[in-house]
Order: C-alpha cells, then sequence, then structure tokens
C-alpha cells in the first residue's frame, strides 16, 4: 500500500465513527487527529510493543505498535492522524496497530491555506 486516507463516511460496519477520544468506545472505529504526548518501547500484555500516548484537546488513548521498534516519525509532538478500532484494555481504551499519517503543524497548515 502506498498510500492511505483516513476514512471519510459517518459510519463504519453500521456503526458512528469517533472523531475525538472522548467519543471513543469499545469496538468502534475511530479516526482521530491530534499530537503525540510520549512515546516508548516497553510492554503491552506481556509482549514487546512502541506505546504511545496521543492527545486531541478532548482527552488521550494509547496507541499501540507492534513489536519492540520505534516507529520514524512517531516521536512526541508529531501531529497526526490515526485510524483503527478502539478495544478495552481494563479501565482505558487503546488503538492498536493504527493507519496513520502525518499532519502538518497547525500553524504550517493555516500558510499554506493561505497559498
Amino acid at each position: 500500500m502506498r498510500g492511505w486516507e483516513p476514512t471519510s463516511g459517518d459510519c463504519w460496519g453500521g456503526r458512528p465513527i469517533a472523531r475525538r477520544v472522548a467519543d471513543c468506545a469499545p469496538r468502534r472505529r475511530a479516526v482521530l487527529t491530534g499530537t503525540i504526548v510520549s512515546a516508548q518501547i516497553s510492554c503491552w500484555r506481556r509482549n514487546p510493543a512502541f506505546l504511545c500516548r496521543f492527545d486531541d484537546g478532548t482527552g488521550t488513548i494509547t496507541v499501540v505498535f507492534g513489536g519492540p521498534r520505534p516507529i520514524p516519525g512517531i516521536v512526541k509532538g508529531a501531529r497526526c492522524t490515526v485510524e483503527a478500532t478502539a478495544i478495552s484494555n481494563g479501565h482505558s481504551l487503546v488503538l492498536w496497530n493504527p493507519f496513520y499519517r502525518f499532519e502538518l503543524p497547525d500553524a504550517e497548515a493555516a500558510a499554506q491555506d493561505r497559498r
């Protein structure tokens, strides 16, 4: 696959798509745009993984990439859009191996809109 565009519809599998962290629920598709606030290699469910905290201004959610390697560009401060089905991890939600794309920082996006 060369590129990916986030799902643009209102529903996925007959259920509404969450567009904000605050609207995420287990087994519901989420398409979120926000900022990585932390990123580290750790264990998740006893397996090596690259864990990130993602914040969209309405809340934070954990994004988990399987495997013990960091994802190039997924660093603290990176702005991106992620898409995956939210799964329950006890008392919180996780996006496991999401599709992702990097977004321009807000100032750069505004400058491009003026062009």
